[in-house]
């Protein structure tokens, strides 16, 4: 608990100093980004403001060179034509070279008649009375007025002043003034000595004023950032306690700004998640122990499913059994019928023998009283003849005696032989019976054995039924049970999280 303690205060610590520091240093950055901006387009603004006056003051020396140029040579082309008119070439040449020494701004000048023949060439004396060709004599001998002309010899920068000399009205030649801007290059660089020096004070002033306003920003920026930090470190503690699960947190901020409304929305979201989070337990606590009721009841339901599937299967067993003894017993009722069929056969066989021998009798019976009557006439002749026939007598009462006895054995054998052929034929009624009910036997043990069979198939497809049902149940108890681990890891999980109470 105590290291959790300096954890914490740590990282508040480290939280503080890091807003805090970040604060400052955006703060500083985008103070100095600003202040240099400022400071670089206040620069650049006075320096081509200063450019801009340099430009117009060269320009204004320049003018100024070229108007006293001007001047110049207007007055010294009236003296060199005054002097040509008077055929006084060498007072011409002496004056331009005279007037041009004397000055410092000319470098050099040209006086040219009107074939370009050199009559004063300062700057190169050899070509006096030498015709020049070059563009720009063959150039200023065209002007019929005063022309003035910039441009550059070698690395210098010149200025070219052409005046038409004329004798009366006719065009005599040209005199040509180069001036040389040395001294208005002289004048440039100390105009712009004095302008780099203005620059740098002026960077110099806005540097350290811009440091102090650096400076005090900071200080402005250290106190504001101290009080917009804090809450920030009440948020982010907040935050932290959160993302570890403590959701019984809030903050008190009495600022109406943007911290503010954060800190409201910060501290609605714990309360809704605090919420959220009390349902999620609940849930998660009534879900594990429903799935485990439901893994309870799923175990039990597959138990009985594994013995019904047991005692099915017995079913079915003793259903094949049943039903190979019944086509047994059907072979059996077929055999007896068969031997039912010989034995009715035999019994009309008898019953006609019976007939026969019946018939028989009568006749030994029909012999026999015959045999008496013959005995009785043969006694009666017997008696007639007297002593002579008592042989004769006496055999024939042997045979009457005789004959009686056949007759009464006739008697007795008909007499058996008739209860013989009535009980042979009540023998037969019963066979015949018997016979039917052979054959309704086997009928029914036909059908039943039919009913057996039909009986052993739907015990096999009720035995697959059920053991896919068995299956089906295992898998539904292993995923109830994956559910019910995956609740409690659940419930477990969601234990980790502080929320508030309900009251």
């Amino acid at each position: 608990m105590k290291e959790n303690t300096l954890k914490d205060k740590d990282a508040e610590i480290s939280v503080r100093w890091s807003i805090k520091w970040k604060l400052m240093f955006l703060m500083t950055v985008l103070m100095v980004g600003l202040v240099a901006i400022l400071t670089y387009m206040q620069i650049s603004s006075q320096n081509r403001l200063l450019k801009s006056e340099l430009d117009k003051r060269i320009e204004i020396m320049k003018e100024n060179l070229i108007e006293r140029g001007k001047t110049f040579i207007s007055n010294l082309s009236r003296q060199v034509e005054n002097d040509i008119a008077g055929f006084n070439f060498s007072g011409a040449t002496e004056s331009v070279k005279d007037r041009v020494g004397h000055t410092g701004e000319i470098k050099y000048a040209i006086l040219t008649d009107r074939s370009g023949v050199a009559f004063v060439h300062t700057l190169k004396p050899e070509l006096l009375q030498s015709r020049l060709t070059d563009g720009r004599t063959e150039n200023a001998l065209k002007y019929k007025e005063k022309t003035v002309t910039e441009h550059k010899e070698g690395n210098e920068s010149v200025i070219e002043i052409s005046d038409p000399v004329q004798i009366s009205t006719e065009p005599w030649g040209v005199l040509r003034l180069i001036y040389t801007l040395k001294h208005l290059d002289r004048e440039i660089e100390s105009s712009k000595k004095q302008i780099e020096n203005e620059i740098r004070k002026m960077s110099f002033k806005t540097v350290t004023v811009s440091l102090i306003f650096i400076a005090v920003c900071f200080v402005i920026v250290f106190i504001l950032s101290t009080g917009f930090s804090n809450p920030i470190i009440h948020l982010t503690g907040s935050a932290r306690k959160a993302s570890m699960g403590d959701f019984t947190q809030t903050l008190r901020v009495e600022q109406k700004d943007e911290i503010g409304i954060l800190t409201g929305a910060m501290n609605q979201m714990v309360t809704n998640l605090s919420e959220i989070i009390q349902k999620n337990i609940s849930t998660s606590l009534h879900l594990s122990a429903a799935t485990a009721e439901q893994a309870a009841s799923l175990k039990k339901t597959a138990a009985l499913l594994d013995a019904m599937s047991h005692i099915t299967r017995q079913n079915a067993g003793n259903a094949n059994r049943a039903d190979e003894f019944m086509k047994e017993t059907n072979n059996v009722v077929q055999r007896a019928n068969a031997s039912m069929m010989q034995l009715t056969t035999s019994m009309h066989e008898i019953s006609a023998a019976s007939e026969e021998t019946f018939q028989i009798v009568k006749l030994i019976d029909e012999i026999a009283f015959q045999t008496n009557l013959l005995a009785l006439n043969a006694a009666v002749e017997a008696a007639r003849a007297g002593s002579a026939g008592l042989g004769f007598a006496v055999v024939a009462d042997e045979v009457r005696n005789l004959a009686l006895r056949s007759a009464d054995a006739a008697k007795k054998t008909a007499k058996l032989i008739e209860d013989t052929v009535r009980k042979v034929n009540d023998g037969l009624g019963l066979v015949s019976k018997t016979d039917e009910g052979f054959k309704e036997v086997a009928a029914n043990a036909a059908s039943a054995a039919e009913l057996l069979s039909e009986i052993s198939a739907d015990s096999k497809e009720q035995y697959k039924s059920i053991e896919q049902i068995s299956t089906a149940v295992t898998e539904m108890d292993a995923v109830t049970r994956r559910n019910a681990e995956s609740a409690e890891e659940l419930a477990l999980s969601m234990s980790i999280f502080k929320v508030k109470s309900g009251g």
